[in-house]
């Protein structure tokens, strides 16, 4: 199953970045990815306005929020920094493939803050 991420801010960021990182990245809390390790790259779909595509991003673990880096080869001009929604839905960590979630969907947002939502 996958997690949801809505309404989620993409910034620019300048400090020391994972390799492939296209320096645009989302921070959640760690809570969400506690179980997939630094540098797994996680796979899903960004959608920013009308705009929907495939991407990988690189997963930065910190102390209490994570960082998804949006990587460089899946960057282009039709996204900007702001707003955007993702559904993530693997992880591949060690050579091997892991769903995020097992059972079902989880969804979050900023409003929600850590709060994790059931299915719709």
């Amino acid at each position: 199953m996958a997690l949801i991420l809505e309404n989620f801010l993409i910034r620019k960021r300048a400090d020391s970045l994972p390799a492939g990182s296209s320096g645009y990245a989302v921070r959640i809390p760690s809570v969400f990815l506690f179980r997939v390790a630094d540098g797994a790259e996680i796979r899903g779909v960004l959608k920013q306005r009308e705009e929907e595509k495939e991407i990988t991003l690189i997963l930065e673990k910190e102390t209490c929020d994570d960082f998804l880096h949006i990587s460089a080869e899946d960057w282009d001009d039709t996204f900007t920094e702001g707003r955007a929604n993702f559904k993530l839905n693997e992880a591949f960590q060690d050579g091997k493939r892991t769903l995020l979630y097992e059972k079902r969907d989880v969804i979050t947002s900023p409003v929600h803050s850590c709060r994790i939502t059931s299915k719709r």
